[in-house]
Parts: structure tokens; C-alpha cells; sequence
């Protein structure tokens, strides 16, 4: 088994356990996800991991983060990243994927991924900006930064790239999609404060 069958193994049972939040009681979603991630890291080709290894050429350290994360708030309760961390990740993927697949597909003369096999500044540079999530409090960002450089200096992936390790196109559209969701969530939560407060201000002018 390779740390990249698990990554996918913890992805589809992240997944998994978001589909069946309401659909199934506590005990029968738990058992459903321990079938699942062995399922998943069964060897090919009966497992889905590896096909979708195949497929998708593999989730990044941060998917696996996540994953984590998404579990253990769908089986404890307690998200232990707070919300405002939560969206300063996401801004930072989004961002970093908006200036880098571009680029890596031949949009400028640079090209990002072939830095990433090594390259002194890129590595500096991540771990300057992980220091600078650190000092404002943004731990989410930093862990995944450096979370991704250790592994990535482990060698713990198949990929040799560093840019693997940090992102993915699946993992960047799902912090697009829940970016675009925090937002019209907190549009929704202020038209309702608005509402609440046009109703106690009418209250207010009646009782006078």
C-alpha cells in the first residue's frame, strides 16, 4: 500500500460519509466507511483507489488534510479547523491554482512545474508565505504548506514533483465550490439579520 492509495482511500470515505449524513444513522455511516476504505485500498483491480490513481493521477497531501478533517467533524461533531482558517485555505489554493495551472500550460514564458522538482527559491518562497499563515493565525494554510514539503522532501508520493503534493484540479475545485457556498451562506445569514432586525424595529415603532 502507498500513501497515495490512502489519500484516495480517505477522499472517497470523506465523500462517502457527506452523501450518507442524512441518509443513514450514526453506527450504520460508521460501518459503511470502514467498508469503504477497505474496499478502496483493496489491490487492482478490485479496488476503486487505484483506478482512480489511474485515472485521476492521484490527490495531493492537502486532499488528504482535508479528508482527515472532513472525518473526523462527520463522526465526532467538532470541526476542529475553524470556519475563517477553513476559508483562508481555500483563498490560498484558489489563488495559487489561478496563477499556476495557467502558467504551466504555456500562458507565459514561466513555468512553474518544472520548478517544482527542486527548485531553492520556490521551496523558500512556500515556506515564507507558511510563516507569514502562521504569524496571522491562519494555521490551515501553513500546515498544508509544510505538511506538503515534508512530505515531498520524504519522498512519500509517486509523483517527484512538489506541486503534486500541494494541489490538485479536484482538490481546487472543491475549495472554488465551498468558497462560492461560504459566500452565499453569509449572504443568507445577513439578509436574515436584516430581516430580524426591520422586525424588531416595527415591533419597536408599535409599542410606541
Amino acid at each position: 500500500m502507498t500513501i497515495d492509495l490512502l489519500i484516495t482511500a480517505l477522499v472517497l470515505v470523506a465523500v462517502q460519509l457527506r452523501i450518507s449524513a442524512s441518509m443513514l444513522e450514526f453506527k450504520p455511516r460508521i460501518i459503511l466507511a470502514v467498508l469503504v476504505f477497505v474496499w478502496a485500498l483493496l489491490p487492482y483491480p478490485w479496488g476503486p483507489a487505484a483506478w482512480l490513481n489511474s485515472y485521476l493521477s492521484g490527490f495531493s497531501i492537502a486532499s488528504g488534510l482535508l479528508a482527515i478533517l472532513a472525518i473526523k467533524h462527520r463522526i465526532t461533531g467538532y470541526y476542529w479547523l475553524p470556519v475563517g482558517q477553513l476559508r483562508s485555505a481555500c483563498v490560498m489554493l484558489v489563488l495559487l491554482a489561478l496563477w499556476f495551472y495557467p502558467t504551466s500550460m504555456g500562458s507565459s514564458y514561466a513555468d512553474p512545474y518544472a520548478m517544482g522538482f527542486g527548485d531553492f527559491a520556490l521551496s523558500t518562497g512556500l515556506l515564507l508565505v507558511g510563516l507569514v499563515g502562521w504569524v496571522t493565525r491562519a494555521y490551515a494554510s501553513c500546515l498544508i504548506l509544510v505538511a506538503a514539503q515534508l512530505a515531498f522532501r520524504a519522498d512519500l508520493l509517486v509523483s517527484d514533483n512538489l506541486w503534486d503534493y500541494l494541489l490538485d484540479p479536484w482538490l481546487v475545485c472543491w475549495a472554488a465550490g465551498w468558497l462560492v457556498r461560504d459566500r452565499l451562506l453569509r449572504s443568507r445569514g445577513e439578509c436574515q439579520e436584516d430581516r430580524a432586525d426591520a422586525t424588531l424595529a416595527d415591533h419597536s415603532d408599535a409599542a410606541r
